[in-house]
């Protein structure tokens, strides 16, 4: 099982919170989707239709996966983003994909190996060329 890598930071949409910027900085890091709305960035905690989906909560989906509209506008738009718009790509759908056909304990070493920085062993974030703990560019 991963040692850098936790379940708890996988988002309901599929994101990999232990791979964003602002879980991997050192003062105040982001909890997760998952976490309380202390140290989030504002729109994660106050305007993220997939954290606040009304149907997700009521029904008590783990993951947007389980919902009989997934994937919806919401999750597509986090698809076509983190695909398509930051310096390393990931797939929400994808992620969810492997968490169901694999297991949790799989898709994090996966996570551990495919996102951790080759010159420092520290994960590195989706959102960056650098790595944030050591400088190094990283695409």
């Amino acid at each position: 099982m991963s040692k850098l890598f936790r379940a708890e930071m996988v988002a309901p949409c599929g994101l990999d919170c232990n791979i964003c910027s602002q879980a991997l900085i050192e003062d105040e890091p982001c909890p997760g989707c998952n976490g309380p709305d202390e140290n989030k960035p504002e729109f994660c905690a106050k305007y993220c239709g997939i954290v606040l989906c009304r149907k997700r909560i009521e029904n008590g989906y783990k993951y947007c996966d389980e919902c009989p509209d997934y994937p919806c506008d919401d999750v597509m738009e986090k698809e076509n983003r983190y695909t398509t718009k930051y310096p390393h790509r990931e797939s929400p759908l994808e992620n969810l994909r492997m968490i169901r056909e694999k297991g949790m304990d799989a898709f994090l070493e996966y996570q551990e190996a495919h996102w951790t920085c080759p010159y420092c062993g520290n994960p590195f974030s989706v959102h960056r060329r650098t790595c944030i703990k050591c400088g190094k560019e990283l695409v």
